[in-house]
């Protein structure tokens, strides 16, 4: 099994990197062959994260962003079919899709050509990220409930029926000064 991150542009340091494999190694019970990361900044912001379905076409896949909290054995996210997080904590006036986290077998090659017939176009028009575009042009599945995202709740509240935590763009959060629950399940900053 692959497990797959991206970090382009400036938005995160190494330490998101460092953070989210310390997580899975320490926590999640997931066992893999290889952690990769997707670097190559090639597209605007959110958009790079298509490059791995390019990137890895074969074998078992699953991808976790960056600012996310893992905090325990995480539920069995592996899937053949290209699967991602129902937006279940969100209102409905956005896409029902998160891509916080992503699994599928083999080859899925097909959402990164269908992003290639136009990326400007696609940028433009899914200008608030890439989950829309998956939700209107790509087949998919969801997970159940597999995780929680801290938007909505108050910041205070650690939330025990899920081990993943998504921070859904609050990544400051995540940052030194906030002494939040969820520094006990990070690395060390020092």
């Amino acid at each position: 099994m692959r497990i797959i991150a991206v970090n382009t542009g400036v938005k995160f340091g190494e330490w998101y990197v460092d953070n989210l494999k310390h997580m899975i190694d320490n926590y999640s019970g997931l066992k893999y062959d290889s952690f990769e990361v997707i670097r190559d900044e090639k597209y605007d912001s959110w958009f790079n994260k298509l490059q791995m379905f390019d990137k890895f076409r074969d074998g078992q896949n699953l991808y976790f962003d960056l600012d996310l909290v893992i905090k325990g054995p995480v539920p069995d996210l592996l899937r053949s079919d290209f699967t991602l997080l129902h937006a279940w904590w969100r209102a409905p006036e956005h896409t029902p899709l998160n891509s916080s986290v992503i699994s599928w077998y083999g080859d899925q090659s097909h959402i990164y050509t269908k992003f290639m017939e136009d990326p400007e176009y696609y940028m433009l028009k899914y200008n608030r990220g890439i989950d829309q575009f998956l939700y209107e042009n790509i087949e998919y599945k969801t997970y159940d409930k597999v995780c929680y995202s801290i938007r909505g709740k108050e910041y205070d509240e650690e939330d025990t029926n899920y081990n993943i935590c998504l921070f859904n763009q609050r990544k400051i959060l995540m940052e030194d000064g906030w002494d939040g629950w969820w520094k006990k399940y990070f690395i060390s900053t020092s």
